[in-house]
Order: structure tokens, then C-alpha cells, then sequence
């Protein structure tokens, strides 16, 4: 098992950790979690290149339990294998999730979603690990909104409990093909973090960025994707430092006409 980080991440990008754990049982993930900083599929994330001076911890813990149609999955099952498993049960209510590459944890904390809908559409409550207890939090309760909740860095969700409805297998499975689809045909190729920025109420900051020229600029080996202008693409070699100036330079060219962007990939480690 590697300590570099870039193993991890869905962007291939980013220094070693001082120490790294990779949980697969909720034993370990309780017992480790505190004091860590903890990566689910890391789709969503920029390592620097000096990695992290503390304790990583791969969540890979994949409980699911299923009664009726209420499923509770544990945080480290991703979110294509949550699909899945769903879909073969005939239960409806999370195909817009089939292309999201990330963990139920991080659905949670961000609310992920797509097409329409999202997280907070089908969460019933989550298992949160906080200040050393376990508590179970409902969704009233996770402050969710457009790609944020009240899951702060200190905390761990551990499980979530959905939702669902009972559906045809079949039809559920169609649509879920759609939106695979129609998400191959919006995402670029190659190694990614997913969106950079969340979206201006009203607004696409793809198409921002778009118009502002920056589609295709690149720094060493990472490009602003000629496909999806919110989307930063390591081509091949690209460090963290690299992403972090196309990050701040298109943030500035933003500001420049009156739009301030806020990330939605998250930071960890230090950066200049």
C-alpha cells in the first residue's frame, strides 16, 4: 500500500501522507476517523504536492442494509456501486446519481446531485461522527443545500439512510443508462476533480469561464477542459500547483466581471 496520495484521487495528483489508513469495517472507521482527514473516492479534491503532514484515512467502509424500501449504506460505498445495488432491488429515486464519481459520505456533505435533483431529494438521516460521538443526524438537521451542508471538517459521516421507492427494474435501469449518457457526452476525458466551482444563483460558470476565453488554457500538464470549462483535466503530469494557478486565474478573470466563484473541490494539505 502506497502512502502517496495521488493513488486516491480521482485527479492523480498529490503528495505523500505522514501516515495512511485505509478502513474497510466500521471498527476501524470509528477508531481512526478522529484527527484524521478523511478521503472517500476523492473525486472531489485537490492534494497539494508537499501531501499532508498528518493522518489520511481511506474510507472503504461498504455496509449496506436494506428494509423495504428505506437502504442505509455506509459512507465509503461509491455511489455507482449504491446505483447499482439499488437498481437490482427495484428501487427508484437514485438514478440521477449513476455518474457522480463519489462516496455516500461525500454526497452527504456536498449534496450531490444532478439533473435536477440531489441528496437532500432522497436522505432520510445520517450517522455523523462529531467531537468523538456518534450521532444520528436527520436531514432537517444537515443544513443541505446547493452543494453544501452543515458536515463540517472535523466531522465524519459514517452512513446514510435513503429514501426510495419501489420501481420497475427495468425502466430503472434505462435511466439510468440516459443519464450515463448524457453525462459521457458533457464530461471530458482523463483524470478530473469533477465541477471546480459551484454555480452563480441563475447562472452556469462553465459558461462564464467559457466566455471569458479560458476554455483550453493550460499550466504544465493541467488544461481547463475544452469539453466543460468548469472542469480542470490533469493531461498528464500536472501537479497541484499547477491546478491551483488555473483555479485563481480563473477566479480572477471572474471577479473581473463582477462574479465571485466559490470552489467546490476542497484543499487538503498546505498551499502557497
Amino acid at each position: 500500500m502506497s502512502d502517496k496520495l495521488c493513488y486516491y484521487t480521482t485527479f492523480g495528483i498529490g503528495g505523500k501522507a505522514k501516515n495512511l489508513i485505509v478502513a474497510h469495517d466500521l471498527k476501524t472507521l470509528l477508531y481512526c476517523a478522529p484527527g484524521a482527514a478523511v478521503l472517500g473516492r476523492g473525486s472531489n479534491v485537490l492534494v497539494s504536492d508537499r501531501g499532508y503532514d498528518g493522518t489520511v484515512l481511506i474510507n472503504r467502509y461498504e455496509g449496506i442494509d436494506v428494509s423495504g424500501c428505506a437502504v442505509t449504506a455506509g459512507s465509503g460505498m461509491s455511489l455507482a456501486k449504491l446505483c447499482r445495488s439499488a437498481a437490482e432491488l427495484g428501487l427508484t429515486g437514485l438514478e440521477f446519481a449513476v455518474g457522480i464519481p463519489g462516496s455516500v459520505g461525500g454526497a452527504v456533505k456536498m449534496n450531490a446531485g444532478a439533473f435536477g435533483s440531489s441528496f437532500s431529494d432522497v436522505l432520510v438521516c445520517a450517522d455523523v461522527l462529531r467531537d468523538g460521538n456518534l450521532v444520528t443526524l436527520g436531514a432537517d438537521e444537515l443544513g443541505l443545500g446547493y452543494r453544501t451542508s452543515s458536515i463540517g471538517d472535523g466531522d465524519t459521516v459514517i452512513c446514510a439512510t435513503l429514501a426510495l421507492k419501489r420501481g420497475n427494474r427495468a425502466e430503472i435501469e434505462a435511466l439510468c443508462a440516459r443519464y450515463r449518457a448524457e453525462r459521457a457526452k458533457k464530461q471530458p476525458h482523463g483524470r478530473s476533480a469533477g465541477s471546480v466551482f459551484k454555480n452563480p444563483v441563475g447562472m452556469s460558470v462553465g459558461a462564464l469561464i467559457e466566455s471569458l476565453g479560458l476554455k483550453g488554457l493550460r499550466i504544465g500538464g493541467a488544461e481547463i477542459s475544452r469539453k466543460h470549462a468548469n472542469i480542470i483535466v490533469n493531461t498528464g503530469g500536472a501537479t497541484a500547483s499547477d491546478v491551483r494557478e488555473l483555479i485563481l486565474t480563473a477566479k480572477t478573470a471572474l471577479l473581473g466581471i463582477g462574479i465571485e466563484a466559490h470552489e467546490e473541490i476542497e484543499y487538503i494539505g498546505e498551499f502557497d
